[in-house]
């Protein structure tokens, strides 16, 4: 939305926005005025939005989840642009009713990575020439750091010896989905306890409570307490420095769409080790910016995280390295190639 914003005047369009689950607008990124939250009330969102719609010579859905707004305009509007967003899992298996719809109605579908558009192609039998690579980007308003050192508050928050090295994760732990990997880390922890090599493994982020006690049973029975901390979730004015304080982040997941978190933590100078059987490859180019292993191969993910550990960071270089692939400026400019592929004037649905 905050890239739409800034493309308006220099496109010389009108962008309005909507937000089925938003309780309000985020003056940072959209202007209040702009931005219409629905509190949850769906119906009300669908039926606003669809009329909406119709003064619209393009409507982006920023979600399969909006499918029927998308479907209603195209079916009163059906000379006018329809943009799907699609990210990752909501695409990776067949879809039905309105979602399938929608997929077959839109002029363009804008994926997140080359891993998302070959499964549009393959499990929803999309026509290639229809799909455009959209990566994600960092949020334009990240704390960037230009110093890379350890923040010493959070050292003795975990109780960080000086030669510990730290490993980190950072995402949803999530009983129905099991795809994040964080599992596999803790699973080759024992080798590097018999290593002799001083760490800590600090899995963070916000966990069901079905997720939280397997977690604590896989620990415990690996005899890893003394190793691994699960703090649950970061507030956003932390995140920056748990990356500062890291030496390796890992997650070899093998459902990720794109995956975001490893560009703040390459942002933040952090080498990612993560896995090559989704769209990982993308955020990592593929080789070019981390380490990627096969995510079923724990032999492999341990070999790389001792490797990691033992190499010199270059904090700088892999954030400016990492910029010149996904920074907000570079998506600002796909998005403008997009607007001006697909007609201007468009009047976005997001989620």
């Amino acid at each position: 939305m905050k890239a739409m914003i800034e493309l308006q005047e220099p496109l010389h369009f009108k962008a309005d926005f909507a937000g089925m689950h938003d309780d309000h607008s985020d003056p940072s990124y959209v202007p209040a005025g702009s931005f219409r939250p629905f509190h949850g009330q769906k119906i009300k969102f669908v039926i606003q939005n669809f009329l909406e719609s119709l003064k619209a010579d393009e409507l982006i859905v920023g979600h399969m989840n909006l499918a029927a707004v998308g479907v209603l305009f195209k079916l009163f509007r059906p000379g006018k642009k329809l943009t799907v967003i699609c990210h990752g899992i909501e695409v990776f298996e067949p879809v039905s009713g309105l979602q399938k719809i929608l997929l077959r109605k839109a002029d363009r579908l804008l994926a997140v990575s080359s891993f998302t558009k070959n499964k549009l192609i393959e499990q929803q039998q999309m026509p290639a020439e229809k799909i455009s690579i959209f990566p994600n980007t960092l949020d334009p308003h990240f704390q960037l750091p230009s110093a890379f050192s350890k923040p010493s508050f959070l050292k003795e928050r975990y109780g960080i010896g000086e030669n510990e090295q730290v490993i980190f994760t950072l995402t949803r732990l999530n009983s129905a989905e099991g795809y994040k990997g964080y599992d596999k880390v803790i699973s080759v922890l024992p080798q590097l306890v018999k290593s002799g090599q001083p760490f800590k493994y600090i899995l963070a982020g916000k966990a069901d409570e079905t997720e939280q006690q397997r977690m604590e049973e896989f620990i415990a029975a690996g005899g890893l307490q003394q190793y691994v901390l699960m703090p649950g979730f970061i507030a956003d004015e932390e995140v920056t420095a748990h990356y500062l304080l890291a030496d390796v982040f890992v997650m070899p997941s093998k459902g990720e769409g794109f995956g975001i978190v490893y560009l703040e933590a390459m942002a933040c100078g952090l080498p990612v080790i993560a896995g090559n059987k989704d769209g990982s490859t993308e955020a990592l180019q593929f080789g070019e910016l981390g380490t990627l292993i096969d995510p079923d191969d724990t032999e492999q993910l341990q070999k790389a995280i001792t490797t990691v550990l033992q190499q010199q960071k270059e904090a700088k270089l892999l954030q400016q390295k990492m910029l010149r692939f996904f920074s907000f400026e570079h998506y600002k400019e796909r998005l403008q190639h997009h607007l001006e592929e697909t007609g201007k004037q468009p009047l976005p649905a997001r989620a």
